[in-house]
């Protein structure tokens, strides 16, 4: 389509990881990163699957760990589990969790758990959730999951001490915390502390190899020795213990070796961006300055008549910001995603404001 073909052309580009490469040329470079001693696992089992397991687990300060073809897979089974042994059916999360909005109600059509919500009318869709906010439940669920950081708030993350909080409660309630974790990567210079500190507050924790390590697929659900014993008879059950996983686990572990040293410069070239971006009136960056290296971007307009005009500035001047923008629930301003990814990295910040410039004239 129109916005590939320009992105391809243009030569300072914001978005993505690397240029563009059909599969053909992503499997051979996967290939080139092994030195042929790696075996593929057979249904999950597998010197090289496991210590890699292994590796994530203790980056994580977690007993163990189990990779899924799925980030979708590895939450619900958390979720079945936890409830389960609590003999509690219910979870607690942001109305704007990815388990709630993005999966088809699956936790409750596959493995009819209910969601609690903090009070009613709820009225959190659009911040956090604090301590007070668990401490105000009418009722005690059976697991609570939390997503760091909040994708759908533009990255943001709670203070380590609102977050250390609910920790406490569920620790005191005996409510098992999982984290949604997809992308936790992002959080260090946030918080200031290493993965481990982070997931101590927690029970059990996912995370993503693609989102933002650049993987082809997968996931791994991390926690007690007890706890990922279960999943993985739970993994079975979800059809997802594949004959074997090894092209998606060389992709994970290769993303993960090669993207996750660039990710604290990835956050701050985002900040970088968001600087400039906040100059103009008619900008806001949410939030300012970003948490993460992803922050919203919205504009005062017309989204159709942005993006058009977006697409007609990169043709000109090869540079390149976004994909397109979408209307919001506020008339005349339209909105969109900033990811800094690897061509982040290379993108000239000196271009970004005349090019914002035109875009607004």
């Amino acid at each position: 389509n129109e916005p590939d073909q320009i992105f391809t052309q243009c030569t300072n580009v914001l978005p993505g990881h690397g240029r563009r490469q059909s599969l053909k040329e992503k499997l051979l470079t996967l290939a080139d990163s092994l030195d042929g001693s790696e075996d593929a696992d057979t249904y999950g089992r597998g010197d090289y699957l496991a210590a890699f397991e292994a590796e994530i687990a203790a980056q994580f300060g977690k007993e163990a760990g189990v990779f899924m073809p799925s980030g979708i897979m590895a939450q619900q089974i958390a979720l079945r589990i936890w409830t389960d042994r609590r003999r509690n059916p219910t979870v607690v999360m942001h109305p704007t969790a990815h388990l709630e909005f993005a999966e088809q109600l699956s936790y409750q059509a596959l493995h009819h758990l209910q969601r609690l919500q903090f009070g009613a009318p709820e009225l959190v869709n659009g911040r956090m959730l604090t301590a007070q906010d668990f401490h105000d439940l009418s009722a005690e669920p059976g697991v609570a999951l939390l997503e760091l950081p909040y994708r759908p708030l533009g990255g943001q993350l709670p203070t380590w001490e609102e977050l250390a909080a609910v920790a406490d409660w569920a620790r005191e309630k005996q409510v098992p915390l999982h984290l949604d974790g997809a992308r936790i990567w992002q959080t260090r210079p946030f918080y200031q502390k290493d993965f481990a500190e982070i997931a101590a507050l927690f029970d059990s924790v996912y995370v993503s190899f693609y989102k933002d390590l650049g993987g082809l697929c997968g996931a791994m659900l991390l926690g007690s020795t007890s706890f990922i014993k279960e999943a993985r008879l739970w993994q079975v059950r979800h059809g997802g213990r594949l004959f074997t996983q090894g092209p998606f686990v060389a992709s994970a572990r290769l993303g993960w070796q090669r993207a996750l040293p660039q990710m604290d410069q990835w956050v701050a070239k985002a900040q970088a961006v968001a600087a400039v971006l906040a100059r103009f009136p008619q900008i806001t960056v949410n939030p300012n300055p970003p948490h993460t290296n992803m922050f919203q971007l919205y504009i005062q307009g017309d989204a159709q008549t942005l993006t058009d005009r977006h697409l007609e500035l990169a043709q000109e001047t090869g540079t390149f910001l976004f994909y397109g923008l979408r209307e919001t629930a506020v008339p005349h301003l339209a909105m969109t995603e900033i990811h800094c990814w690897e061509n982040a990295l290379a993108f000239d910040l000196t271009a970004l404001e005349p090019f914002i410039a035109a875009l607004l004239s």
